[in-house]
């Protein structure tokens, strides 16, 4: 603790004694400012590309205006635009319609193909749905009628072992009656 306490007495003591200097005269604008100017050259003058996109604007604007300069007798002739007359003006303008005409026929042409195209592919399409539909309730009929056919089959079937079990009955019957009388069977011979 008292090492501690014996710098707090150091610190304290040379800050007491700690006197203000004045600040050494330096020259200050030598230091942050150029002292000489120098000249630029013509080529790197600020009003240079200024200029540059002035004239740079203006050939662009000549451009898209389609400025014409025409030099006559009289002086300068300037025309903003194409100078066409009434009757190319007409024809450019006829020329534009058929071609948008054309354009329009072959857009309408492809149009009707595949809406025609697409009408047979629903066509189709409805036509295999019904074929199916009439394959499958033809296949359960045929069925319906298999097994009526496989019934009556069967009820003929035990009718006629009905039948033919009381014909060997009569047979039988006779057969026993003729053994009882005389014991042998009395065959009769029809000449």
């Amino acid at each position: 603790m008292s090492e501690s306490r014996d710098f707090e007495k150091w610190l304290q003591a040379t800050a007491d004694a700690t006197q203000a200097e004045p600040v050494p005269h330096w020259p200050r604008e030598a230091t942050f400012r150029e002292s000489t100017v120098r000249q630029r050259r013509w080529w790197q003058q600020s009003w240079l590309s200024v200029a540059s996109l002035a004239c740079s604007a203006l050939a662009v604007m000549a451009v898209v205006t389609q400025l014409q300069v025409q030099v006559t007798d009289q002086g300068f002739n300037v025309h903003f635009g194409g100078t066409l007359t009434e009757q190319q003006l007409q024809q450019a303008v006829a020329a534009q319609m058929a071609d948008y005409g054309a354009a329009q026929k072959v857009q309408f042409a492809d149009y009707a193909a595949n809406l025609r195209k697409d009408f047979r592919d629903d066509i189709a399409a409805a036509n295999q749905q019904l074929v199916s539909y009439v394959l499958a309730t033809n296949r359960t009929e045929r069925q319906e009628d298999m097994e009526d056919l496989i019934r009556y089959v069967n009820a003929q079937r035990e009718d006629d072992q009905v039948y033919f079990e009381h014909q060997l009955s009569q047979v039988t019957g006779q057969l026993i009656e003729q053994t009882d009388l005389g014991g042998y069977p009395n065959y009769e011979t029809k000449e």
